[in-house]
């Protein structure tokens, strides 16, 4: 695999990385706009206005203002900032859109796991039981307490008392207690460890928290260019969809989808039973960021041409939105901004939701097997009875439907002069140019993978009840107290991805208990029922590594299981088709002979004249 130099660094050495860059990016972002990049200077306006002082325009900004300006907040000299630029700026020369590689620190390589390295948590004045953050350091346990104490009683109160003022207080309390007075630069370190945002909250109030609200920070909901901001959302699809073997109702499936504010096209797209989750919306965001090649695949009229790096990530607030690991994925490996909209205020996500409408209007509503939105608009209709599509019909039916029709539809939220997305789209291109693109496919698959850390022993890596193991590691035999990055796909379980410090590659290390063929092609999902079927037959306790003899007889278990219920049940058929269970049943006497003999392209315009009536 691909060398990548920043995923042998440690997460704390990864944060540092990612902080230099929050300092340095609005310079990046100004040095574009100054060459006349149209979205340059429409980031720098709406992100990075605050540096905009005494209503001045870019023009009239030096780059001298705006780093003694970056300088007053972040509290670096001018000197460090000049210094990351530099270190940013040559690493780029030498690995073409990867300058945060030489922004990595060079100090204190081994620091995270000396013997002597203690946390200090630091707990929320007054919810004792909420944590704002943790500080590292290597004082003596007897300062714990102590440096403690001050920061969450003084220094994280609306008293805002100077880093000098808190510094006396801890020299106070070590001198009380006949300890030795820290240096304070240590003090300092260890203040400045604490997150800005946790720091203006507590010491300024809500004003300044506003600053770090994102949905306060300058972004305008109109789109100014393609692929400026993207709004991402899930949906649960109002249509029954059967099984492509068996012919049963499997039930509804989840759609993730983004749009394009600027001209209203579909930047991504997925489609699958897996509810919202973190794995969803990195298969979303994979497919927004590479080209889709709809005429390649579903032979479809037109291009789908919408696709590359956006500026600007607007997201809901779910859970999985909301993780740390979907802000990585954005921000640090897409170098996007992340957005979130307002809390119980739906009208912040009209737009994507407006897009769903519209797809249930002009196409879901109109197929065999809808729900429609409302149970009383069904009448008598029987949409189980009624469905005709697979799983990959409907994907199929909607990237056409998006590509050939949707995108080439009038839209009353566009401009009257230019309200056709693809258009403008087109003619959005022409004036901002064209968006960054991934040039190396291998190499952001890998960087949105999740990971965790993890020994290489002499039985190999386990791995949530698995073992992988491979030749090209023995000489990384250690013991549990060395760990490794290990990146995992959780829809392919059959192997993880070592990275290797020297080497500096990611190393494929198949499953060898169970066996790599075993579960090649095997998601997470299937694993966790078959360990279940296992613990229930009572052959094997659930924490024991199984073998492929334990998942081949699990298969064949959960398969009888499956076949057993399958007509009645349809969650277990809708377990079957994301588990990948092979089900040999009777076809249903439901399905149409007639219906299901039409190709895609007559169900698409027998759609369009339900829509007509």
């Amino acid at each position: 695999m691909r060398k990548s130099i920043l995923d042998s660094i440690t997460e704390e050495k990864r944060e540092i990385v990612s902080q230099k860059l929050e300092i340095i990016r609005p310079i990046l972002v100004f040095e574009k706009a100054k060459s006349g990049d149209v979205k340059a200077i429409c980031e720098f306006q709406e992100v990075y206005k605050e540096y905009l002082v005494e209503d001045k325009t870019i023009d009239k900004v030096t780059q001298g203002e705006l780093i003694d300006c970056i300088s007053k907040k972040y509290g670096k000299s001018t000197r460090t900032i000049k210094r990351y630029l530099a270190e940013y700026k040559k690493a780029e020369n030498e690995d073409f859109k990867w300058g945060e590689e030489g922004l990595i620190p060079r100090s204190g390589e081994e620091y995270k796991f000396r013997k002597d390295n203690k946390q200090i948590i630091i707990n929320h004045p007054r919810r004792p039981d909420t944590v704002l953050g943790v500080v590292n350091t290597r004082l003596d346990d007897k300062y714990i307490p102590i440096i403690k104490g001050v920061i969450e009683k003084e220094f994280l109160t609306l008293k805002n008392i100077s880093y000098s003022q808190t510094y006396d207080s801890i020299s106070a309390l070590c001198v009380k207690d006949k300890l030795k007075v820290p240096k304070p630069i240590t003090i300092r370190k260890m203040l400045d460890r604490i997150e800005p945002q946790i720091k203006a909250r507590m010491r300024l109030g809500a004003k300044a928290a506003r600053s770090f609200d994102d949905v306060e920070r300058g972004f305008t909901d109109e789109a100014l260019f393609p692929l400026h901001i993207i709004e991402i959302d899930h949906k649960l699809l109002d249509i029954q969809v059967i099984d492509d073997k068996t012919g049963f109702v499997i039930g509804r499936p989840w759609v993730t989808m983004g749009i394009d504010l600027f001209s209203r096209c579909v930047w991504c797209f997925h489609i699958s039973f897996e509810e919202p989750s973190i794995n969803k919306v990195r298969k979303a965001l994979l497919n927004g960021l590479l080209p889709k090649k709809a005429k390649q695949v579903y032979k479809t009229r037109k291009d789908w041409d919408v696709f590359g790096v956006p500026t600007i990530i607007y997201l809901d607030n779910g859970p999985e939105f909301k993780s740390s690991e979907v802000r990585r994925m954005i921000e640090d490996v897409m170098e996007s901004h992340v957005i979130y909209r307002p809390v119980k205020t739906p009208q912040y996500g009209a737009t994507i939701e407006r897009l769903f409408g519209t797809l249930d209007s002009q196409l879901i509503h109109s197929l065999d097997g809808t729900t429609k939105s409302n149970i009383q608009d069904l009448g008598e209709y029987n949409a189980e009875k009624e469905a005709i599509l697979t799983l990959d019909d409907l994907k199929e039916l909607l990237s056409v439907y998006i590509t050939d029709i949707y995108h080439y539809k009038e839209h009353k939220g566009l401009p009257d002069d230019s309200n056709i997305p693809i258009l403008r789209y087109y003619e959005g291109l022409n004036t901002s140019g064209f968006p960054d693109y991934v040039l190396d496919v291998e190499k952001i698959y890998m960087e949105l993978l999740p990971f965790e850390m993890k020994p290489y022993t002499r039985d190999g890596i386990t791995f949530n009840n698995r073992i992988y193991k491979s030749q090209d590691l023995i000489d990384n035999i250690g013991n549990r107290d060395k760990k490794y990055k290990v990146k995992y796909d959780p829809d392919d379980i059959s192997r993880v991805f070592l990275y290797h410090p020297i080497t500096q590659e990611y190393v494929e290390v198949r499953a060898v208990k169970p066996s790599y063929d075993e579960l090649k092609g095997m998601n997470e999902y299937t694993f966790k029922k078959l360990k279940e079927i296992r613990k229930e037959i009572g052959q094997k306790k659930a924490k024991l590594i199984l073998d492929s003899h334990d998942i081949s007889e699990a298969k064949a278990e959960l398969r009888e299981r499956t076949e057993k219920k399958y007509k009645a049940n349809k969650s277990i058929r809708k377990l079957a088709k994301r588990a990948g269970i092979p089900v040999t049943v009777a076809e249903p006497e439901t399905i149409k002979s007639d219906s299901s003999q039409l190709s895609l392209e007559e169900i698409i315009k027998k759609a369009s004249k339900k829509e007509r009536k």
